[in-house]
């Protein structure tokens, strides 16, 4: 059950709760005290009913694509539990949600841990012990052995304690300097990196992790193979393995630390999977030959919010907005 509280909470702490509530009421898990409570919340105050309609609105408006996304994630997550959600989220360090109320998405008759659309965190982000939110970014300093810049939509987890020697990078994209004072590692993706004094860019939103070294030197150690990077050097693991290391393009890694996305010959389908990491809300390409164009642009960060427009002004695309800041290209 989501408890009410005395104060009158902020408009997005309110839209989060409906969000909840909206949730608990579809997980067929409610009980009666639930629709009671629920009762008592949206009668609240008027801003309760409203956030409430809101939320309503907004998935009446997404019922299509939502039906599609639960389709596409049911093959790939696992069955939903509240007792699993509520260990997760009480554990040592870790944040609670909403008292326990996390966003999942119905898909194939089961709850899913991933939001549907990801409208909201999951349950994974909300257990990191750093988190960057869409569109965020900000900077951890680890003691004296290293700091860390996180992107946008990045999960970091400590390994050692407050004074940590290493870090998880559970998916993400990040900036580590280390201090030389002693070895740091970060692990991520199935493999391990070391440097001692070095700064160094790691990248893994996907099945592949790609580290670039800034400079001076990191160790990358996958499946009992190990590559040496020097600065302006850069190589990529998956489940198969490392690759060899490559020269890297250093002004395009590091674009993100700048504020401006820079994309040069891009198909349209991975320019709209990288503005969704940093605009709230989702893009949806529905035309796969639009998809295959080649894209050259730049959008500053400030402005994400146009980046829909400008696709639609230079390429051509149909544009359908919905709300939550869902997005429909054709």
């Amino acid at each position: 059950m989501i408890a009410m509280s005395s104060y009158e909470p902020e408009p997005g702490a309110l839209r989060r709760q409906a969000e909840a509530w909206w949730v608990r009421l579809h997980s067929g898990q409610a009980t009666r005290a639930d629709a009671d409570a629920f009762r008592q919340w949206a009668t609240h105050s008027t801003a309760h009913a409203q956030a409430w309609r809101e939320v309503m609105r907004i998935w009446s408006a997404l019922d299509p694509l939502l039906a599609e996304e639960a389709a596409r994630q049911a093959s790939r997550t696992r069955a939903f539990s509240w007792a699993g959600v509520s260990r997760a989220l009480h554990s040592p360090g870790r944040r609670a949600f909403l008292g326990g109320a996390v966003a999942a998405s119905v898909a194939a008759g089961v709850l899913a841990v991933e939001p549907p659309l990801g409208l909201w965190p999951s349950v994974t982000d909300m257990a990191a012990d750093y988190r960057t939110a869409t569109g965020e970014q900000r900077e951890v300093a680890l003691g004296e052995r290293a700091s860390v810049r996180m992107n946008t939509q990045t999960l970091v987890n400590r390994i050692g304690g407050a004074n940590a020697h290493g870090i998880e990078l559970v998916s993400g994209e990040a900036e580590v300097v280390t201090t030389g004072a002693a070895e740091f590692f970060v692990e991520t993706g199935g493999g391990r990196l070391q440097a001692r004094a070095a700064r160094f860019n790691i990248r893994h939103t996907g099945p592949q992790v790609c580290v670039t070294c800034l400079d001076g030197r990191v160790l990358v150690s996958v499946g009992g193979e190990q590559r040496s990077l020097e600065a302006g050097r850069q190589v990529t693991y998956d489940a198969t393995g490392l690759r060899e290391v490559v020269r890297a393009d250093v002004a395009s890694v590091s674009t993100w630390r700048t504020g401006t996305l820079s994309f040069d010959r891009m198909p349209l389908s991975e320019v709209v999977a990288e503005i969704n990491r940093y605009r709230p809300g989702k893009v949806f390409l529905r035309n796969d030959e639009l998809g295959r164009t080649l894209v050259r642009m730049q959008v500053s960060l400030r402005s994400i919010d146009n980046a829909p427009l400008m696709i639609r002004e230079l390429y051509g695309a149909r544009m359908r907005s919905l709300p939550g800041g869902i997005v429909v290209l054709s």
